[in-house]
């Protein structure tokens, strides 16, 4: 997993409210990728964990910046859920669409920027 996935995990995993349990936890299958992630940097060698550290530094420093944007949160956190494998369906899934959407967005609330900025 590259340096900019890992740093999304872990600014998803210390944004999310922490529970008493950690089975209960909203993200433990992010905190599962994590371990992971810092089992394979206890395989690597000197030089290529201070390379990994660096790149996870500056790349973490980007996504709390990005973060800052509730658009751009939004789609990191997106991102992240995408990433989770699917569910098991015991049952067909029902979707209901708008039949006066033009696109899947077409209801999504949009956020301007105050007037005198254009």
């Amino acid at each position: 997993m590259d340096a900019v996935r890992t740093a999304n995990l872990r600014a998803y995993v210390d944004s999310t409210p922490k529970t008493g349990s950690s089975e209960s936890f909203p993200a433990s299958w992010e905190k599962k990728q994590l371990a992971e992630e810092r089992r394979k940097r206890s395989m690597m060698t000197l030089m290529e964990r201070m390379d990994a550290d660096a790149e996870h530094k500056q790349a973490l420093s980007q996504v709390k910046d990005m973060r800052q944007n509730q658009e751009n949160r939004k789609a990191l956190d997106k991102m992240v859920e995408r990433m989770r494998p699917t569910p098991d369906l015991k049952e067909p899934k029902v979707v209901n669409h708008d039949s006066k959407a033009l696109t899947n967005d077409h209801s999504r609330k949009q956020n301007w920027a105050p007037l005198e900025c254009y």
